[in-house]
């Protein structure tokens, strides 16, 4: 049975603003500065996209959001969709360099970078963002040195290409610590430093699911703020049926039962509902108060 006490981490200081490991749920909402985001949402598909994306972003603040992640490539996989190919880093800094030039100054909330590749992280750094969100868990060696050079906290997003024989969620540990390993020796702070089991990344809906039901023991094991990004995911369409664009109620599962095992930060599309639902699952687990009894 999963503990209802959060066990407090050290804080981390994002953009200035110090996060409470343990205290709350923290919201992340997505921006995706793309033509083909699996969930539908690609602000490159409208008209006037920069802006598009700028409004979606100060939106997302309205709505609650603690940060606002801003991704120029598409994480949705080949062998689900054909026709996804990489994006290279020249096209990825002319998507995403201009939405963060535009919010610098604008958005009060930390702007995070959503890359697997350094230079892209590097040139998001200096235009405003504080904070990386590795994708490939630094498939790109020279992250490390990134997140030391500019000192921002980096998400270590786990994915494993080969997939799993065993326990999807040693598997994850390993690896995970493995990457932990590879920032502290480069010189990362450890209060920098926190994780994302990749929920859907290479995984199953089976073995997703398995990593939902352990989030507590990944962030006991690992003593890292634990970020989970389960929202509009394929394996809730494998429970529920919900088409891409409308998934909010198997997402709303998903967070709230991350947030009895502990988790810190939620990624998510829908803003609004599930800054919502993590006050409530808040004050049910966390006993944290957002102005109610």
């Amino acid at each position: 049975m999963q503990s209802n006490l959060p066990e407090i981490l050290p804080p981390t200081m994002i953009g200035g603003q110090e996060f409470i490991w343990g205290a709350r749920t923290y919201v992340m909402g997505i921006v995706n500065v793309t033509p083909d985001s699996f969930s539908g949402d690609g602000t490159l598909a409208k008209p006037s996209e920069i802006q598009f994306a700028v409004d979606q972003a100060l939106r997302m603040e309205d709505e609650g959001a603690d940060i606002v992640d801003i991704g120029g490539e598409s994480t949705r996989p080949k062998s689900v969709y054909p026709d996804a190919n990489p994006v290279g880093a020249d096209d990825e800094i002319a998507r995403v360099i201009p939405v963060i030039q535009a919010l610098k100054g604008r958005l009060s909330v930390p702007i995070s970078i959503d890359t697997n590749k350094a230079p892209v992280a590097d040139q998001a750094i200096e235009s405003g963002a504080v904070i990386i969100n590795d994708v490939s868990m630094l498939g790109d060696s020279m992250m490390a040195n990134i997140a030391i050079k500019k000192n921002v906290p980096i998400v270590l997003s786990h994915i494993r290409k080969t997939g799993h024989s065993g326990s999807v969620v040693d598997d994850v540990l390993d690896d995970l610590r493995k990457a932990i390993d590879v920032l502290s020796i480069n010189g990362v702070t450890s209060s920098n430093v926190i994780v994302d089991p990749g929920i859907g990344f290479a995984k199953t809906a089976k073995e997703s699911l398995q990593l939902v039901r352990n989030i507590s023991r990944i962030r006991s094991k690992l003593s890292k703020p634990v970020l989970v990004g389960s929202s509009r995911k394929s394996f809730i369409a494998a429970i529920t049926g919900e088409p891409i664009e409308d998934r909010r109620f198997g997402t709303a599962a998903t967070v709230a039962f991350s947030i009895q095992g502990r988790v810190d930060i939620v990624r998510v599309h829908d803003v609004r509902e599930m800054v919502n639902v993590a006050k409530m699952s808040d004050s049910l687990t966390r006993k944290a108060s957002h102005g109610g009894a």
